[in-house]
């Protein structure tokens, strides 16, 4: 008896511990250096910002049209130049918009610093981010602070 029951609890575990994968989690994914030239294109690559997600399941963030309208070149160098559409993210013209990357070569992460602001007199008021590459396609690319089955903020690029 007591062998039935031993074998009715490990087939049981078998069972638990076999339909708990991680198949459809990347948040670990690992990229080289042949893989960022997807994000550069070995010189630079023009970007546009499909969607600035608070939430992706539902939720839009106010500031989605004035980083929509914008466009942003990634370079070898880290570097990201933003050129500024003509919606703004904060009332004036005298805002600030800059982006970069990093890649850890090591661990195979990539990490996207994004900054929006304004200042005005003495009072600055910005918008700052970091958050990791998730997906990297040739034409589409998300930076997120989730799982890519359960993203949070979230940055979706799409390229022509």
């Amino acid at each position: 008896m007591s062998k039935l029951k031993l074998t009715i609890t490990l087939t049981f575990l078998l069972i638990v511990f076999s339909a708990c994968s991680k198949d459809d989690d990347t948040s670990n994914e690992i990229y080289t250096n042949e893989d960022l030239k997807l994000l550069h294109n070995n010189a630079s690559k023009t970007w546009e910002l499909e969607a600035y997600y608070e939430n992706y399941d539902n939720w839009i963030s106010d500031q989605n049209d004035c980083l929509i309208d914008d466009i942003y070149i990634f370079k070898t160098a880290n570097e990201v130049e933003v050129i500024s559409g003509n919606e703004n993210c904060y009332y004036g013209n005298s805002e600030i918009a800059e982006a970069s990357y990093t890649f850890y070569e090591k661990e195979g992460g990539v990490w996207l610093t994004m900054t929006r602001g304004k200042i005005t007199d003495d009072v600055v008021r910005s918008t700052f981010f970091k958050l990791k590459l998730i997906e990297l396609e040739e034409g589409r690319m998300v930076f997120s602070s989730g799982n890519k089955s359960d993203y949070k903020t979230a940055l979706i690029f799409v390229s022509n």
